[in-house]
Order: structure tokens, then sequence, then C-alpha cells
């Protein structure tokens, strides 16, 4: 009787929680019967529109195969899904498929996830920085317990901002017994690096208001907890952080991070010239913060000297190499390869305080690369130098780590690596690729951090992307396979598209007629204003 009469079925789900109203059920009950009334039809067409506006600012155009694209766009998309922009709430790690994250932030929010936004859609690059305000107190509270002031932000951070990562995190599969790890403790970069990504938005978007209001708080906070972390080396007569573990984890309880020395300086210096700045912008304002966090003329004093006796470890003169750690190089040279023939289980972690690693120049993924990256006015010499050092040497143990490497191969011209970890960061998740066990502990999940970092390879590895003193640098590189790739950038209100081929690069902007943006390519500057096209040939 009904073969050939078809039915339709329409499914209305709405999902509401705690953290949008008081009363999650009584509006998800009012929101079906609003989609009811409405229609599916009306509802399809409104989601279009709504993805389409999202893809006009994040999507990524490759002209190669298909596979390639589909990839690219695999990672962006999941980037964006798991950046909540309806709640201050973090960016989970593992998004929400993973039960050892959480769902928590990591570094990896700031560093690999924010990028992508502040370049593109900087509302919502503030909207993540809002989120770390809102858990100051967590932060505070965090170095109040290990006996520090100023604002230690948590390695593993929910809503609250307190920290969540246990002492315990892996066991030792061997024996059963438990491995303590010190991410929660020792860890601090997490502190400057949140720091740095406040100040590299007042760069890009000029947001004097947001600094005002809640970010020159969250820099003096965690300056605060620097001066108070830090040790006075009388003999040397200079500052350094001691007992801490960098981005690479396989060795803790290590002395002068570079990373972490050099996030931490970097702050430091920035924050103090933005001090003066803001006394000018709004009187009073700064004494204000100063006086609800606690930070008194004499920690400013010794902020100041910080600024000039910080240690940072710089490259030889010889070799160009940047040493890691205090005695990193006198650690045994082995490959990650010739490890694995040490391990007495596949699943041992390898890491403090007994793993093969450790005693070792194995590290777990890019560290001083990850500096590079950061900071990128290194010089090529020193880039070539350390890459061909440290590359061989990186186990890639962690998601984040083939992303940085590509970048930094990129800037280098050594396209042939920069292809392989590009492709090696795209098909994390598609070919699941990653360890999903280590130490006993399930860490699977997607790799959000990753996905946010296929955007940076391609923008600021291939196309040579920097946003500095008002000015727009890109030195374009094409892979051997691709036709072009194009991608969108929105630099101060002025909407920036460019298309990039083997031997030139269009570049077209969208806004205002008063609107002027400086571009320079490969050394070729050039004023960009209004609306208009312009050819450089590379």
């Amino acid at each position: 009787l009904f073969r050939s009469k078809p039915f339709v079925f329409y499914k209305y789900v709405a999902i509401f929680t705690s953290n949008d109203t008081k009363y999650p059920k009584q509006a998800g009950a009012a929101q079906i019967a609003r989609f009811e009334s409405e229609g599916y039809e009306s509802l399809k067409a409104r989601h279009i529109d709504a993805w389409e506006k999202l893809w006009d600012a994040y999507f990524i155009e490759v002209q190669a195969d298909l596979e390639t694209q589909a990839a690219v766009l695999f990672n962006l998309y999941h980037n964006i899904i798991h950046t909540p922009t309806h709640a201050l709430l973090p960016i989970g790690a593992r998004g929400l498929s993973c039960q050892a994250y959480q769902g928590a932030a990591f570094w990896d929010q700031e560093i690999y996830n924010l990028p992508m936004y502040l370049y593109t859609n900087p509302e919502i690059a503030r909207h993540i920085l809002e989120y770390r305000y809102a858990t100051l107190e967590g932060a505070r509270k965090k170095a109040k317990d290990l006996g520090f002031r100023g604002a230690f932000y948590a390695w593993v951070s929910g809503d609250t901002g307190e920290e969540l990562c246990p002492d315990f995190f892996f066991k030792d599969v061997i024996s059963g017994r438990r491995i303590r790890n010190h991410f929660n403790d020792w860890q601090i970069h997490i502190s400057p690096d949140i720091a740095y990504t406040v100040l590299k938005y007042l760069d890009v978007t000029g947001d004097m208001a947001f600094i005002a209001d809640q970010g020159y708080e969250i820099l003096a906070d965690v300056c605060l907890f620097l001066k108070s972390r830090t040790h006075f080396n009388p003999e040397k007569q200079r500052y350094e952080f001691i007992r801490l573990l960098g981005p690479d984890e396989y060795h803790e309880n290590v002395d002068n991070n570079v990373f972490t020395n050099y996030q931490a300086k970097y702050v430091i210096e920035r924050t103090l010239a933005l001090m003066e700045h803001l006394r000018g912008e709004k009187p009073g304002r700064v004494e204000v913060i100063h006086t609800a966090i606690g930070m008194t003329d004499q920690d400013l004093a010794v902020l100041k000297d910080m600024k000039t006796r910080l240690y940072v470890p710089k490259p030889d003169p010889h070799t160009k190499r940047i040493e890691q750690f205090d005695g990193y190089f006198k650690l045994e040279h082995r490959s990650p390869e010739s490890l694995k023939a040490d391990l007495k289980h596949p699943l041992e972690y390898w890491g403090w305080p007994n793993g093969v690693a450790v005693h070792t120049q194995v590290i777990k993924q890019a560290d001083v690369i990850q500096l590079f990256v950061q900071h990128p006015d290194f010089g090529d010499d020193v880039l070539k130098a350390n890459y061909a050092y440290y590359e061989p040497l990186t186990e890639h143990g962690s998601s984040l780590s083939p992303a940085m490497h590509a970048i930094v191969a990129a800037r280098i011209d050594h396209l042939s690596e920069a292809e392989k970890y590009f492709e090696k960061a795209c098909l994390i998740d598609l070919n699941n690729s990653n360890k999903a066990v280590s130490g006993g502990t399930f860490i699977g999940g997607i790799h959000t951090a990753a996905a946010g970092a296929v955007w940076q390879i391609i923008v600021f590895g291939l196309a040579g992307f920097k946003y500095e003193a008002d000015t727009v640098y890109l030195s374009p590189k094409c892979l051997d396979n691709w036709k072009s790739y194009q991608f969108a950038l929105s630099i101060r209100g002025h909407r920036v598209v460019c298309h990039i081929e083997p031997e030139q690069i269009h570049i077209e902007s969208f806004g205002d007629e008063s609107l002027q943006t400086t571009v320079s390519v490969s050394g070729e500057t050039r004023l960009l204003t209004g609306n208009e096209k312009q050819t450089f040939l590379l």
C-alpha cells in the first residue's frame, strides 16, 4: 500500500548547557518550537549561508590534487568547529573526544589554534584571550599553591582555569608503577606563551581598549610570576629559569630552556614598554592594576633588571647552533629510530624520569624549531644550522611537531622537507598516524592543534607571511605539484586576498577607499589602497 509513497521525517535538535542559560531544558524546548515554526528548508538555507560566510574568511584554495585540497579543508573545518564562540570556554586540545584531556586547553590554544583567527577574524582571537582573562583567578591560585606570585596558567585548563593536569599522567607499563611527571608545575612557558599572544593581538589589531580592560592585567600578572619564578645567579650575574621543561617533554628538570627563556624575555621587555604607553593613553589605569595584583616598585625594578640580564642562550658563533637547554649537547647523540631497540615494551613512555630518551639528545617535538616559528627574525644561517641538527633528533611524539618543521623548512627553501611535514601534519587524523596510547594512557581524539597549524604552514611557512610595523611581508614559495594557492587576511579592517603562483603573486584588497596597507613581497614594497589588485613577480 505504501511502497510508492515517500515518507519524510524531520528531526529538530537544540543544544543548550548551563554555560548558555540557567534553564537549558526550557531554552532547548523553546528553540525547537521556533525551528518547527520556521521549517527545515529555511533552516537549511540559513545553515548554508552561515558556512559560506565562515569559508569566505578561512578558506584556503590549493590548486593541486584533490586529496591535498580535501586534507587542508578537513583541518580548517576542525579548527573552526572546536573553537567555542558562544561562551568563555577553552579549545579542547583533543576536542571533546578524549577522556584524558577532558576538553581542556593547553598552550596549543594560543600558539596553534588562535593565529588563524588573529589574521582572518580578530574578534574570535580576542574572544579566546578573554577566556584567559576570565580564568586569571585559577592561574593566580596555581601560582600561590606552588609558592609563587602572579599568574601561572594551568597546563590543562578548564572552565575555571585551575590546574586539571594530574601529578601522575603516565605509568611504567612494565612495573605498573605510576610515573611522576612535572607537566603541571615545571612547564612554565605556558604563561609567557599566553602573554606573547596578547602582545601579538595588539600588534595586529591595535586594540588598546582590550589591553586597558583585560590584556595588560594578564601581561602584568604573568611578569609578576616570571619575576617570582626566576633565580639570580650571582657568579654569572644573570637571571635564569631552572628546574623546568620546555616544549620537548622528554627532558624534564632542565635549566635555561631557550624557548622558555626567550619567550619570558620577550614578554618582559614588551610589557614594560607597553606599561609606559598605557600610562599615556589611560592615566591611572596601570596603577589600579598594579595595586590589584600586588605589583610593587621593587617588583618593577627587578623586572627592568631582568629585561637586560635574563639569560637567553645565543647561537654558537661557529656552528650557529643554539643549545636547547644547559648541558643538552653533552647528552648521548642518538637517533629516535635507534632508541626503539632499547624499548622493553612498545608502549613505554620515552621521557622523564627513566625513559629511553632522557639521557640522549632525542627530543619529543619541536623546541628550538618552535622558537623560530614564534620569533622568525633569526638569520637563515641560524635556521638552517639548527634545522639540520635538530630535525634528525626529533621523534615527533607530539602532533604539534610536524607543522612547525614544515614552516621552518619552507622558510629556508627545503621544500621537499616542507612538503613531507605538511603532508604529515595534514593527515594526522585522516591516517590516524600519531600515538593513541603512551605510557599506558589513551591520548587519542581529534588533534585540534595540528588542525589549526595547517593554516600556519601555508600562510606563515609557504607564503612567508608576517605582519610587523604595520607592514604585510610575504616571501612566497610553491610546492612542486601546486599550480597555485590562495588565502585571505584581515588586517586592521582591510581584507587582503593573496593568490600565489610559482612565478607571481596577485594581491587584491577590499574595503573602504581610505584604508591603506603596506605590502612587501620578497623585498619589493608597495602601498595597497582601497579596492585594487596588484601583481608582484617572484
